[in-house]
């Protein structure tokens, strides 16, 4: 009788313990260089909490973008989600997330890289829904043994970075060098948010802008006289022929080494350095007009409006977040670390380290995408444009479409309020 009860106080002790057991659901990107990260990041959370009866199933998702939207529409998302910068903005204007400031510790919000952090404030209340374990940047990736054969001054760091002047003479340079097709590849062959991330720095760097983040009209800015200039510039390079076309593919900077230079962002390490070695050489943005603009931001930590279980999202991502968490998704993936502590445990971009210039970068020049809700179509419309423009179109004309376009969407939603105040 004595055995039987002991028995079933052992027995309701482990119902009891498993009871109170929770595994968390992360949904995170389907990306190759991602996948070990996240491996790695579910292995040590569960690690180190298991004993606290909390663990974590990651789990990458392929078609994220649609599968995180059908989940918010029929009510099944998970409790952590990432989210791509620009589109936050417009996921808490539809009331999908919540927010993130009581959830992190004060040190992880104190110590990222400004612009991580201001990518992941929403401007209306000024709360954080959510924060990238990274940030990235663009830069001009040169050959050096073209460069030096065409006899173009290789820039030390931000300081002496090319004017506009400089940057085409070395264009025009390395267009007459041996072996050099294209002086610049600009990854056409890309498509999406590429066109507006990577190339909204050109009319930047220039006074211009996607919109105008006072009163949120873009008509007088993404079509003003600095923005036409700039991209005006760029259809000439393309029609002289110095820019590899979309058709060329990838590979014309790193593989057959037929393009000098290529406008990219830091993704593109581990291929530049496998492929170029020794002759690999960093240059900043150029200051296109008194001052170098790079873009910034990514993919990031956030939790949906629905989420209860609060208090072990908190310990998740602030294990997610952990300056070692951050250095090594920096490590492993290629990106900038978002935290400057993880900065200096990073072997590619610690002080010193061969891609320290985009961490320069990124605390220097970065510029965030526009944090409001009709992001989506301010960079379709954009990205639009300049595709148009690089394939001949009139500059002027497709920076106006842009322009009404967007401007048009910001109306039909009543100015996206409370941004119409």
């Amino acid at each position: 009788m004595k055995k039987s009860l002991l028995g079933l106080c052992v027995a309701s002790a482990f119902v009891t313990q498993a009871s109170h057991a929770l595994e968390l659901k992360a949904w995170v990107i389907d990306g190759d260089s991602e996948k070990p990260f996240f491996q790695q990041l579910e292995e040590n959370f569960n690690a180190k909490y298991k004993d606290q009866n909390i663990t974590v199933d990651v789990v990458p998702i392929p078609g994220y973008n649609n599968a995180i939207q059908a989940a918010a529409l029929s009510g099944e998302l998970p409790d952590v989600i990432m989210v791509d910068g620009p589109n936050m903005a417009n996921y808490v204007w539809t009331n999908m997330l919540q927010p993130m400031d009581t959830l992190l510790d004060k040190e992880i919000v104190e110590d990222l890289l400004p612009s991580v952090k201001e990518q992941g404030i929403y401007g209306p209340d000024q709360k954080i829904y959510m924060v990238s374990p990274y940030d990235s940047s663009v830069l001009l990736w040169g050959n050096k043994k073209y460069l030096k054969e065409a006899g173009v001054r290789i820039p030390s760091g931000m300081k002496d970075a090319w004017d506009d002047k400089e940057f085409t003479d070395a264009l025009d340079k390395l267009a007459k060098v041996k072996g050099v097709q294209w002086p610049l590849d600009m990854k056409l062959n890309y498509d999406g948010e590429w066109y507006t991330y990577g190339f909204a720095p050109f009319i930047q760097s220039r006074g211009a802008d996607l919109i105008d983040r006072q009163n949120w009209k873009a008509e007088g800015t993404v079509d003003s006289q600095p923005a036409i200039d700039a991209l005006a510039e760029l259809q000439t390079w393309s029609k002289k022929g110095w820019i590899v076309p979309a058709t060329a593919g990838d590979n014309r900077f790193y593989g057959d080494k037929t393009a000098a230079m290529v406008w990219v962002g830091n993704w593109m390490w581990r291929a530049h350095k496998t492929g170029l070695g020794d002759d690999l050489v960093l240059i900043p943005a150029p200051k296109l007009a008194g001052k170098s603009v790079s873009p910034n931001g990514g993919w990031g930590w956030a939790v949906p409006a629905k989420t209860k279980n609060t208090a072990e999202v908190a310990k998740f991502l602030n294990f997610a977040l952990s300056t070692e968490q951050v250095a090594k998704y920096a490590d492993i993936t290629g990106y900038i670390p978002a935290r400057k502590s993880a900065v200096a445990l990073s072997e590619i971009y610690r002080p010193g380290g061969e891609g320290a210039l985009f961490v320069e970068q990124a605390q220097s020049a970065a510029v965030v995408r526009p944090v409001h809700p009709a992001y989506p179509v301010i960079s379709s419309s954009f990205g639009k444009a300049v595709q148009h423009i690089l394939q001949g179109a009139d500059v002027k004309t497709e920076l106006q479409q842009a322009a009404r376009a967007i401007d048009e969407d910001i109306e039909d939603n009543s100015g996206y309020p409370p941004f119409d105040k």
